[in-house]
């Protein structure tokens, strides 16, 4: 890769202070009890710093930039220590940019003037640090295009009266102006992320005093990588504006790119430079083709049963306990797990991953088998959202419990039983009526814990009524709150409906919940009358879906 090395001069910037007219109240230093006064001042617009031009080395003011100024006394005494000015507004001729901040009224003095732009991370007397972040945008920021003033001398900026403040403003960061040519993303795509890593360090806090801009900075808390991220990314005829801190820059400079997903292969070269305070090193860049081992499983859903989008999924490897990756919901349906460099596919096939949804209402988790993989291949693999509860059973032994006997707690983690049996994978409620009693079966659900807070769900089961078809069966159902094995003769806490099944009757059945407790637990009862046969007659339930309701 080529790379340019054109130092560019930026001019240094005459500023001019100009004061709004407010009346002058009384002399002080700066104390609690101090009297507040809002100042303003100007600086043109033709000489200011904080957004790049088209030419790419003059600057403009922004919206919403902030400097910080001192004032000294000739006592020694400082009526302001960093306090800040923001702009405000313009001039009717767009000649002017005002700012405006809130101090300590001045006294009638003469006082020697220091500025910094922009206003610090911090400040320590007259020490200003700024942080040169490891991570910028690309874009040419106006935060990390540090100056400070010459120091100059004037009245009081709160005595009404206009003044100028004459003074030099000194840059003391050097900028990086990457270019890729056209023709030279070897990368093939848009690129988001451009990774730099220098020989020294080159970001971190640095640290001016605002008296003397000529006094060598310090730096501290440095680092030698740079991490450019920009969302709208970048391509061929970009330019990618990079803040360093001045200083030698000599060995070899490392650099790579990473794309929607995919990285490039690492470049490098030698570099040889001083990064001089307010200069621009133009650099061109090729970028680097595409790294080459790349292995990724692309999930996507395939079907929601929960009834309302999730948040969030999170997806794990219990076989070793690794957290793989949590995953925002986003429009275009697909979340990766990529690997890049060496990779063993085999090591993963037939794996499962367990899959842990978070919604509004409810964490639920389903298992997604790997299947075969390939190693520097993408695969696909598709994942349905499970319901907030589902149960047909299938599972379930058979057994038989006869029409007169107490509850039971079935193979089926927290569901419980009275008077029932299960035959092929359906739970079978007694219905019966003697002289000797009557006596009817119940299911209970375990709780459904999936849910973290109350919601209205929907839910849907078969029932059937052909088991016996002997007589008409009303079912009721409801839900409560109740623990442990309920007996039949218990109501049903919160009945919702009652349906009566004539001899015969198989149906699907849909019923709406509107305050469901998070675990809460669904029943199902025969409502025994009188005018039954006097033999066991049972009522058959089966297929539970149990769903969030939008």
């Amino acid at each position: 890769m080529k790379i340019l090395q054109t130092l560019a001069s930026a001019a240094a910037l005459v500023m001019s202070m100009v004061a709004c007219s407010h009346e002058v109240e009384s002399p002080t230093p700066i104390t609690p009890e101090a009297t507040i006064h809002e100042a303003c001042f100007s600086l043109p617009i033709d000489l200011s710093r904080t957004t790049i031009d088209p030419d790419g080395r003059s600057t403009r003011w922004a919206e919403g930039d902030n400097i910080a100024v001192w004032a000294k006394r000739s006592t020694g005494e400082y009526a302001l220590s960093g306090s800040t000015f923001m702009l405000r507004f313009f001039s009717t001729e767009w000649d002017k940019a005002y700012f405006v901040g809130n101090i300590p009224v001045m006294s009638e003095e003469e006082y020697t003037y220091y500025i910094s732009s922009p206003k610090p991370t911090t400040t320590e007397g007259t020490m200003a640090t700024y942080t040169v972040g490891a991570e910028q945008s690309g874009e040419y920021d106006g935060k990390y295009d540090i100056m400070i003033a010459e120091p100059t001398v004037n009245g009081s900026i709160t005595t009404g009266k206009r003044l100028d403040l004459n003074t030099i403003m000194r840059h003391k960061m050097h900028a990086l102006k990457i270019t890729v040519p056209e023709g030279r993303n070897l990368f093939g795509q848009r690129f988001y992320e451009l990774e730099i890593t220098f020989p020294q360090d080159v970001v971190g806090d640095i640290t001016l005093d605002v008296t003397d801009p000529e006094a060598e900075p310090t730096y501290s808390n440095t680092s030698n990588v740079i991490t450019v991220k920009n969302d709208k990314g970048f391509d061929a005829g970009d330019d990618i504006w990079v803040f360093v801190l001045p200083g030698t820059v000599s060995g070899d400079v490392s650099y790579k790119v990473r794309g929607e997903r995919r990285s490039s292969e690492v470049a490098t070269y030698a570099f040889s430079r001083t990064m001089q305070a307010g200069h621009v090193t133009p650099i061109r860049m090729a970028i680097p083709v595409i790294f080459p081992m790349y292995t990724a499983v692309n999930f996507s859903i395939s079907q929601n049963n929960l009834g309302e989008d999730f948040n969030y999924f999170d997806i794990y490897d219990d076989s070793n306990g690794t957290h793989m990756g949590r995953f925002e919901r986003n429009a275009a349906n697909k979340y990766i797990v990529d690997y890049e460099g060496e990779f063993d596919a085999n090591q993963y096939d037939d794996t499962t991953w367990r899959v842990v949804f978070d919604s509004e209402h409810a964490i639920v988790e389903t298992i997604v088998n790997l299947g075969d993989l390939t190693s520097y291949t993408e695969h696909s693999r598709s994942m349905t959202i499970p319901y907030l509860m589902a149960e047909d059973f299938s599972s379930l032994a058979d057994y038989t419990d006869e029409a007169t006997t107490g509850t039971k707690t079935l193979d089926l983690s927290g569901w419980t039983a009275s008077r029932t049996n299960c035959k092929s994978g359906v739970i079978q409620l007694a219905t019966f009526y003697a002289l000797v009693g009557r006596y009817q079966g119940r299911l209970d659900s375990a709780p459904i814990n999936t849910l973290k807070k109350s919601a209205k769900i929907i839910v849907t089961f078969y029932a059937n009524n052909n088991i016996n078809k002997k007589v008409a069966v009303p079912l009721q159902f409801g839900w409560g709150t109740d623990t442990g094995a309920i007996g039949a003769d218990t109501a049903i806490s919160t009945l919702i409906a009652e349906e009566k099944l004539a001899k015969g009757d198989n149906k699907t059945l849909t019923y709406t919940i509107s305050n469901f407790a998070a675990g809460g637990r669904l029943a199902w009862r025969t409502n025994v009358t009188s005018g039954y046969w006097a033999t066991y007659n049972y009522l058959g339930i089966d297929n539970i879906k149990v769903q969030i309701a939008q």
